[in-house]
């Protein structure tokens, strides 16, 4: 091996060393430097990466582009983790912290599943709903760009851009369907409510981003002027949001109590959001309709709602739990690492991007339990690769007609009857 070799093997393993005991020391409980000692950690894994970086330079059959390496072995670091937490190159700290600023042009909300972006929700009359996209879609590629080879931060930086410009999708899930999308204002959405059969009020929630829980507040109190004696909640649709409007939209029903709580590194309480008795404006029965595509901000509403048991939820188990903080550590060459540092939970302390919310009274649509194969655990169900399902994502499906909504007809059911929830399936 030549001298510059040698250099160079040393200066990227002792790089690769000081980020793997890092990663190491992130995915330790305790700080204690007795355990650290005690407790060999990343330090065998060290041995591994020097192997691994030794072979790269001497044994690969072209002279390796080891910045490419570097970056790629800070990648993996992250991919690791979660989904928020990445590893992002100057020029994406930079769009990273542009984009805190910018508003959403597009009205999707955007999950990762099984390495593809897919579409967890839509934000009625946006440009991505009126360009045709469909809750449920797998985009394989984003103006040619693989999904499967981004992170999520990087699938939704391609989202982003200048009011009127466009950006080109590939729908996996739609035999490799495109689908052009303009960028525009989002239409700000109202929640909406409406009378049902025996004094029932229907309000149906947007996605609780700021000022959603004042809206969602007079739609309830105008219900009741209306004459409402029973309340549903549905919050199916509503994905992301702001944990203060989860929390106020909680508050609405539930006089005392915990809401919700964040929760840190090593299961330490961060914060614990406490219901205000002077802002609970009404105790009438509730009933709450959650579904895969009910997540953030709605799932602290649905768990706070059943874990205080001031009402029945109903529907599935909610699957793409998307509530946590994310943190930027600047490194010294211009890049950072973006690190979930605290999660959302329930009052109970279950962390929802792991457990997910399950409701009271268990509800599956007819297309979707046929879709999935009729799967009757408590867990979220791993759809199998088809033709019309590629990737083997959970078949979320455009919501029914109000006719075939067996979700809604149970709530009524529920409301109208008295009934308890006792652990059953409809």
């Amino acid at each position: 091996m030549s001298i510059r070799s040698k250099m160079t093997l040393i200066t990227l393993s002792a790089f690769i060393a000081i980020y793997s005991i890092v990663g190491g020391l992130l995915s330790s409980t305790s700080n204690s430097w007795v355990k650290a000692i005690a407790d060999p950690g990343p330090y065998p894994q060290l041995r591994i990466f020097e192997d691994v970086v030794r072979h790269v330079v001497n044994d690969y059959v072209e002279k390796p582009d080891l910045e490419k390496v570097r970056v790629g072995a800070l990648r993996g670091l992250t991919d690791a983790l979660d989904v928020h937490s990445a590893y992002l190159l100057p020029q994406q700290v930079k769009e990273y912290q542009q984009g805190k600023d910018q508003p959403d042009l597009t009205g999707i909300v955007i999950g990762q599943y099984q390495d593809f972006a897919y579409v967890i929700a839509l934000v009625p009359g946006s440009p991505g709903e009126k360009a045709g996209l469909r809750v449920g879609d797998i985009i394989e590629y984003i103006d040619g760009h693989a999904t499967r080879d981004l992170d999520l931060f990087d699938v939704r930086t391609l989202l982003k851009g200048a009011p009127g410009a466009s950006f080109e999708v590939t729908l996996l899930n739609r035999r490799s369907e495109k689908v052009k999308i303009t960028r525009s204002a989002v239409p700000a959405v109202a929640p909406e409510y409406r009378a049902l059969e025996s004094q029932i009020g229907y309000i149906k929630a947007p996605i609780l981003s700021s000022g959603q829980s004042e809206a969602v507040k007079k739609a309830v109190q105008e219900s009741i002027r209306r004459g409402a004696s029973r309340i549903i909640l549905d919050l199916r649709g509503s994905a992301g949001g702001d944990l203060k409007e989860g929390v106020a939209v909680a508050n609405l029903f539930i006089k005392s109590g915990t809401l919700a709580k964040v929760i840190g590194r090593g299961g330490k309480v961060v914060s614990v959001h406490d219901a205000k008795p002077d802002l609970e404006i009404t105790n009438l029965p509730l009933v709450v309709i959650i579904d895969r595509t009910t997540a953030g901000a709605s799932e602290i509403v649905a768990a706070a709602v059943l874990e205080n048991k001031r009402g029945e939820v109903i529907g599935e188990r909610t699957f793409f739990g998307m509530g946590a903080e994310q943190e930027l550590f600047p490194l010294d060459d211009g890049s950072a690492l973006l690190l979930t540092t605290s999660r959302y939970a329930s009052p109970n302390g279950k962390i929802f991007m792991v457990d997910g919310v399950a409701p009271s009274i268990e509800v599956k649509r007819v297309d979707l339990a046929e879709v999935a194969g009729g799967d009757d655990n408590d867990e979220p169900p791993n759809a199998q690769a088809s033709p019309e399902n590629p990737a083997g994502a959970p078949p979320v499906i455009a919501a029914p007609k109000p006719a075939d909504d067996q979700m809604l007809k149970k709530a009524i059911e529920v409301l109208t009857s008295g009934a308890k929830a006792k652990g059953r399936s409809a």
